[in-house]
């Protein structure tokens, strides 16, 4: 959803995914996974994740981290007429975003 905001709502495809897994999580566990752009650029995007488990014990803190991973897409790639109002939902979400963060990008915005 990030790297389809930030490339300006087009279509973006991944070309390359490498994930490092430090610890499982079961099922019911919450976990917290937060993505940041690395270069953000006119036809790729790199982003690194890092997921981690939430702990119980303290509403709101972190606990271990369990995964760390990096993807390469592909982005500025047209959208298909049937799907050109498909990023409508996460707009409405993305003006109240746009506060709390602020990635920047080269790619083109429509």
């Amino acid at each position: 959803m990030g790297a389809h905001m930030a490339s300006g709502y087009s279509r973006v495809v991944g070309v390359h995914l490498a994930i490092n897994h430090f610890r499982s999580a079961a099922l019911g566990d919450v976990i917290l996974a937060r993505a940041v752009p690395v270069p953000l650029g006119r036809s790729t995007q790199v982003w690194e994740v890092k997921l981690w488990k939430m702990d119980p014990s303290k509403e709101g803190k972190k606990g271990p981290q369990i995964a760390e991973s990096r993807v390469t897409l592909l982005c500025n790639l047209p959208v298909p007429d049937n799907l050109h109002h498909a990023g409508d939902a996460l707009k409405k979400y993305a003006a109240g975003a746009a506060s709390t963060t602020t990635p920047t990008s080269n790619c083109s915005y429509s």
